[in-house]
């Protein structure tokens, strides 16, 4: 524990596994009950938290008297944290330490000593926890997070290749491709930015630029993973084709990168709309695509993912934000000569179906039902995942 870290793996939907202990800071039990709790760490003493400039501003700037007296204020936080401690137990509460005081060391501390002291001894035989009535330890109430693309298109893709990455917290070891869509969208978000604040004159391709070495310097730092030249060149290419051919609408602009979250019975939905705009009280979303425009026969199954996307997306505007969404697009960034969109008109039984399937996949998922009747041949050409997958679960 302490080499790897007490926190080391916390997942809030289970706190509290069957048949096992929970080993958490008190920070970590906040919110938490369990039947039975114990307690350690009770050579503690309290410690002063703020520093003299603390001290300095509240004589000299602040208006209002300190809630706490300064001085007094290490023994408030010292003792509320016990106190966090100790509430949790429903039941019983045991203060467990390796007692000790040889003068330089006391466990208890002094300032714990008259608690710990008046509570009868575990071998002493008064205690008898045969009679004991411990209550049930409840699973979390919290709702579980899903978005499309990160947990149902990857779910419906290869439920396999979900659990690995998901379930199991496998890290993909091919980035580059993320990298380069990444890149391609911040800096569209950059330009959006400023057309959002009115800020169009600052919109020219020296600027674009700029902001395009800025955010791959800060994601290749982050990511630990580059991109050659001809990437970089073919991704600038990108946003300043969008900005060249887009730049008559920024006026009509009104959200981008637009975090939208929507409380379902069972989880809660959750999308970022690349962009919103719209006139005359209807809106248009718009989801950006880096990679090659599809062929629409060929390809028609890769599209119409993508519009139960937007229909996600249309969804969870229209229920948080009270805005009707007229149209949905995909922009792909990639198309030189061509038209670079996709649209699509918006149906309501379309998306009315769209909600229940998903659902039907959340069923599944927390089901924990990764069954998959075949390979995807074509998935598993490029999954990093292939040599340890069966097929089937």
């Amino acid at each position: 524990m302490k080499d790897g870290g007490i926190d080391e793996y916390e997942d809030v939907q289970q706190y509290a596994p069957k048949g096992c202990v929970s080993f958490m800071t008190i920070h970590q039990s906040k919110g938490l009950e369990f039947p039975v709790v114990l307690v350690g760490s009770l050579e503690n003493t309290p410690r002063k938290q703020h520093d003299d400039l603390d001290e300095i501003l509240q004589a000299q700037y602040f208006h209002k008297k300190p809630f706490e007296p300064f001085e007094q204020m290490k023994f408030f936080d010292f003792y509320r944290l016990y106190y966090t401690a100790f509430s949790r137990a429903q039941h019983v509460l045991a203060l467990s330490c390796g007692e000790v005081d040889t003068g330089k060391r006391r466990a208890p501390s002094k300032y714990l000593k008259p608690v710990y002291t008046g509570l009868p001894k575990w071998r002493d035989g008064v205690f008898d926890i045969s009679k004991l009535d411990l209550n049930d330890v409840h699973g979390s109430a919290l709702k579980q997070e899903y978005s499309f693309t990160s947990h149902i298109l990857l779910f419906e893709n290869c439920a396999q290749q979900y659990r690995f990455f998901k379930e199991l917290a496998f890290a993909p070891v091919r980035k580059g491709a993320m990298l380069f869509g990444t890149l391609v969208h911040q800096t569209i978000e950059d330009i959006h930015k400023r057309a959002l604040r009115g800020e169009f004159d600052a919109i020219q391709p020296d600027s674009i630029e700029q902001w395009f070495w800025v955010n791959y310097h800060s994601l290749a730092k982050r990511e630990r993973t580059y991109l050659d030249a001809p990437q970089l060149h073919r991704a600038l290419e990108h946003v300043l084709r969008y900005a060249e051919r887009e730049h008559v609408r920024w006026g009509s602009l009104k959200e981008a990168e637009f975090d939208v979250a929507l409380v379902k019975d069972r989880y809660v939905l959750r999308g970022t709309v690349d962009l919103i705009r719209g006139d005359d009280g209807t809106v248009e979303i718009i989801d950006f695509k880096s990679e090659k425009k599809p062929d629409l026969v060929v390809e028609r199954e890769k599209v119409e993912q993508y519009r139960r996307q937007l229909e996600v997306y249309a969804h969870i505007v229209e229920e948080r934000t009270g805005a009707n969404v007229s149209k949905m697009h995909i922009y792909y960034t990639s198309e030189r000569d061509g038209n670079p969109y996709v649209s699509f008109v918006k149906r309501r039984a379309s998306i009315e179906n769209t909600i229940d399937t998903f659902g039907a996949v959340v069923s599944r998922i927390e089901a924990g039902d990764f069954r998959i009747s075949e390979r995807p041949i074509k998935l598993c050409e490029s999954c990093d995942m292939r040599y340890y997958c069966d097929g089937k679960y």
